[in-house]
């Protein structure tokens, strides 16, 4: 809370907050909340049956005041638990690295008409996030935690001469970097400690094209078969099942990482 707000603020705030008990359910869309110490209603999971209620809800109302009343209820007691998300559990155990936990209409319903979503990642040591492109959002990728490469390539009109160019940044703690709408883009963790980041999207289903894979998908046996599992991804385990089949640059990458911080690069 703001430093300057005044004493009358903070207790007319906490007078109403009390004043509004929570109820323990809502409509059916709705999930259970519980309070915080503070009076203010605390995150609960909504369930697949949940998500979709409200998604068909959402997109049969007619105006945005209909759609405040899907998502905010009057029996909710004042929750925005239809607008929120949690996207690591603190009570469980730790996300592994080459996880994604992405904030979109399929785990926020609030979020349809809105124009965003967003993600946390966790990149391991060496490890690089593979080229990919997001077909429907630009994205704004910021490093809260370690270090990371960033780099995506040019747009190239024309017959293909030679490479095409690519811009790239070092993203250090709270450092981001905008990976247009579209564009092949990677992230590489040239560090011997985990990396995270959280993106913001421009859309709220911006999706995700793997390039690799989705070109080769007609040859499982020379890229999917090899990829052991983890598409998404690529660490100094798997480094050297993919050796022949990745480019050289990104073999001298992950290598020369894997090295410094001795690591195998095999199972």
């Amino acid at each position: 809370m703001n430093r300057i707000l005044s004493g009358a603020l903070m207790a007319f705030l906490t007078a109403t907050s009390m004043a509004s008990p929570l109820a323990s359910t809502s409509k059916a869309s709705a999930a259970t909340t519980s309070t915080s110490a503070a009076g203010a209603p605390t995150y609960t999971p909504l369930t697949q049956a949940q998500i979709k209620s409200l998604q068909t809800e959402l997109l049969l109302a007619a105006s945005y005041k209909d759609k405040e009343q899907v998502l905010f209820p009057p029996n909710n007691g004042g929750s925005a638990n239809n607008v929120s998300f949690q996207f690591v559990n603190n009570q469980g155990a730790p996300p592994q690295d080459g996880s994604v936990i992405v904030g979109s209409i399929d785990s926020i319903p609030g979020l349809i008409g809105t124009n965003v979503a967003a993600a946390i990642g966790f990149i391991g040591p060496c490890g690089l996030n593979v080229p990919h492109l997001h077909p429907r959002g630009n994205e704004f990728l910021t490093v809260v935690s370690g270090t990371l490469i960033g780099a995506f390539l040019l747009e190239e009109d024309g017959m293909f001469v030679g490479d095409i160019p690519q811009v790239a940044m070092t993203l250090t703690n709270y450092t981001g970097m905008l990976f247009p709408q579209g564009h092949i883009h990677w992230q590489f963790n040239p560090t011997c400690e985990q990396a995270v980041f959280s993106a913001a999207f421009d859309s709220n289903d911006e999706g995700r094209f793997q390039v690799a894979q989705t070109f080769f998908s007609s040859m499982p046996n020379d890229v999917l078969t090899p990829s052991l599992g983890n598409p998404t991804f690529l660490g100094p385990a798997q480094l050297d099942q993919l050796r022949e089949r990745i480019p050289p640059a990104f073999v001298v990458m992950v290598d020369s990482c894997a090295k410094a911080c001795g690591m195998s690069t095999s199972y």
